[in-house]
């Protein structure tokens, strides 16, 4: 994984945090950036569980993120997505053209096979969506229940153990 020290140079130089009323911290852009531009590399330490914060990086490995990749808020129709890197790890991209100080956001789907639910009830999170996106779902997406439709325009941009392999049994909660 990276070194803290190179990772947050990277950050200082692509993105930024910023704290939006009602959404609270998002991801922003700290310059314009075109359709396929590199936007940052998600760092952390990888756990055995979803939570409310990590990105799904296998069937049975998540990512406990560090800032950005933390922060990054989801839409239904996203500007960026998410390639797998050679340390299997999330990269992600614009999928569009996308404006300096505009907020990052890419559909959970990109990462997220299911939602796994917790043990305990108060333990579970929401999962309504707030993207105010044309043609909202009204609840966070995973990959398990998108259309084809959608998987075909999000191709490229996904996880790759998500098109590459098969489901496992389960996954752990915390």
């Amino acid at each position: 994984m990276f070194d803290q020290g190179i990772s947050q140079l990277a950050i200082a130089a692509n993105v930024y945090l910023a704290s939006k009323p009602g959404v609270g911290l998002g991801v922003y852009a700290q310059r314009p950036f075109q359709l396929g531009d590199f936007l940052f590399s998600a760092t952390g330490r990888v756990i055995a569980v979803q939570t409310m914060y990590s990105l799904q990086i296998d069937w049975d490995k998540h990512l406990d993120a560090y800032p950005p990749a933390r922060y990054l808020n989801h839409s239904c129709q996203p500007n960026a997505g998410v390639r797998t890197n050679s340390q299997g790890l999330p990269d992600f991209y614009a999928l569009r053209d996308i404006a300096k100080d505009e907020e990052i956001r890419y559909d959970y789907a990109m990462t997220e096979y299911r939602h796994y639910e917790r043990p305990r009830p108060e333990l579970d999170f929401d999962l309504t969506c707030r993207c105010g996106a044309p043609g909202c779902r009204g609840r966070f997406g995973y990959y398990a229940e998108i259309t084809p439709a959608l998987k075909e325009q999000y191709l490229g941009f996904i996880s790759s153990y998500l098109v590459n392999s098969e489901p496992a049994v389960a996954a752990a909660v915390e």
